[in-house]
């Protein structure tokens, strides 16, 4: 491996992160518009690190497992509260979410929309043959959700899930790896 003049490192990843939760159940917000409200009882957690030294989550997705399921958006919070009893609006922000529309068909995978990492992805400086403009900055960088050490990502629902029956549940399954 080549270093550079800072002898710096690639991010290398000490071993595969793969999680799972299934969420619905009781919504993850107060106020259904307000993502700043955040419900403990309705946060599940995801992903745990109070105790290492952080992650990078590349993918999230939602399955839905059941026909008709209550439009509603499923969100991603980081927090630092270690339980979800202490979730609060101070201790935790909702990251990123997807809308789970009307008319959803069982066995339908959503993938949530995350933010642009610091790493750039190589030959995207030039328009390619089918596309009119340059890429946009995000198109120019891999996306992914770094958590820090100490945090902790939870997931939920807007509000909770009552169609087709009170028992109608969302999965979410996340990937990357830890530091």
């Amino acid at each position: 491996m080549s270093s550079s003049s800072t002898n710096k490192s690639p991010m290398l990843i000490d071993r595969p992160l793969h999680s799972f939760a299934t969420v619905g159940g009781t919504a993850a917000l107060t106020t259904a518009t307000d993502f700043n409200t955040p419900n403990g009882a309705g946060c599940v957690l995801l992903v745990n690190c109070s105790s290492n030294d952080g992650a990078v989550i590349d993918s999230i997705s939602v399955m839905i497992n059941r026909s008709s399921t209550t439009t509603t958006s499923v969100l991603v919070f980081i927090s630092t509260a270690t339980s979800t009893s202490t979730i609060s609006a101070a201790n935790t922000a909702c990251v990123a979410n997807v809308a789970i529309p009307g008319g959803t068909t069982v066995g339908q995978r959503l993938n949530v929309s995350l933010p642009p990492l610091s790493v750039p992805v190589p030959n995207l400086a030039s328009p390619a043959a089918t596309t009119v403009g340059y890429p946009s900055e995000t198109d120019k960088k891999n996306t992914g959700l770094y958590v820090p050490s100490s945090a902790l990502v939870y997931v939920g629902t807007a509000s909770q899930i009552t169609s087709p029956s009170a028992d109608t549940r969302v999965n979410v399954f996340a990937q990357g790896g830890f530091f």
